[in-house]
C-alpha cells in the first residue's frame, strides 16, 4: 500500500510541474525581449466642448521621460500629437482640436517617451456643437414693449428663459439717432441663495427715440464649461 501511494504522490507532483512548466512558457512569449515598460498616464482629462471644436485639458503628474502626447478619436481614426516639455513638477497640457463635425465623440489619450513606450490609455466623451444646435435655439420671447413718453425710456417685459441662456444683447436707436446698445444678464437674487442668479422679468431702455423699433438675439452656452457662446439671429420688435 505505501508503494501505491508513493507512486501516486509521484505522478501527480510530475503533472504539476508539467502543467507549471507550460505556464511558464505561455508568459515568455510576452516577455519576449524583456519587461514590459509603460509611461505615466494622464490625469484630471476633461473635454470642453465649443463650435465645431473642443479643448482638451489633462495633467502630467508623474514620469518625468514623457516627451509627447497622441489623442485619438473616431475609432482611432483621427488623431493629433503634442510635444511635452516636463518642467520636474505638474505639467497642464491643453490641445485645440478644430474643424470637427458636429457630433459626440470619445477621446482617448496616451502617452510616449523617446524609447517608444506608451501609458495605458485615458479617455473622455465630449460635444462638438454645429448648425444642428444652433436651429434649436430661439430668441428669449418678448411679452410687451412699451414707451413711456414722459420718461423717454422703453420697458420690454419678457416671458421665462432658457436656463443655457447667457445674455440678451438690445440694439435701439436713442434721442441723438445713434444706434445704442445694451446686454442683458441674470442679477436677480434667487428665493434660495444657492440657486444661481436668474434674468429679470424686464429691462429698461433709457433715451429711447420714440417711433422706433429695436432688435435683439440671446446668446447660449450648451454646458457652462463650453468654450463659445452660440447666438440666434437678430429679431426685430416693435414698440407700442
Amino acid at each position: 500500500m505505501k508503494d501505491i501511494k508513493g507512486r501516486w504522490l509521484m505522478g501527480v507532483m510530475l503533472v504539476l510541474l508539467a502543467a507549471c512548466t507550460k505556464m511558464d512558457d505561455s508568459y515568455k512569449q510576452f516577455l519576449d525581449g524583456g519587461e514590459i515598460i509603460y509611461t505615466g498616464k494622464v490625469d484630471s482629462l476633461k473635454v470642453f466642448p465649443g463650435k465645431n471644436r473642443v479643448l482638451l485639458s489633462w495633467y502630467l503628474v508623474s514620469d518625468p521621460k514623457i516627451t509627447k502626447c497622441r489623442v485619438y478619436w473616431n475609432q482611432r481614426g483621427d488623431s493629433a500629437e503634442v510635444a511635452v516639455k516636463r518642467t520636474g513638477g505638474t505639467d497642464t497640457i491643453r490641445l485645440f482640436l478644430d474643424k470637427l463635425p458636429e457630433n459626440i465623440y470619445t477621446f482617448q489619450v496616451y502617452t510616449y517617451d523617446n524609447a517608444g513606450h506608451s501609458s495605458v490609455k485615458e479617455e473622455v466623451i465630449g460635444n462638438a456643437y454645429g448648425d444642428a444646435y444652433i436651429a434649436t435655439l430661439s430668441n428669449r420671447p418678448v411679452r410687451s414693449a412699451k414707451y413711456d413718453a414722459v420718461k423717454k425710456e422703453t420697458t420690454i417685459w419678457w416671458f421665462g428663459v432658457n436656463n443655457q441662456v447667457q445674455s440678451v444683447e438690445i440694439s435701439y436707436t436713442n434721442n441723438a439717432g445713434a444706434e445704442t446698445k445694451m446686454v442683458q444678464v441674470a442679477d436677480s437674487v434667487p428665493a434660495n441663495p444657492r440657486d444661481p442668479l436668474e434674468f429679470r422679468a424686464s429691462v429698461k431702455l433709457p433715451d429711447y427715440k420714440a417711433g422706433t423699433s429695436l432688435k435683439y438675439r440671446t446668446s447660449y452656452k450648451p454646458v457652462k464649461v463650453a468654450i463659445d457662446t452660440f447666438y440666434t439671429a437678430y429679431e426685430t420688435q416693435a414698440v407700442q
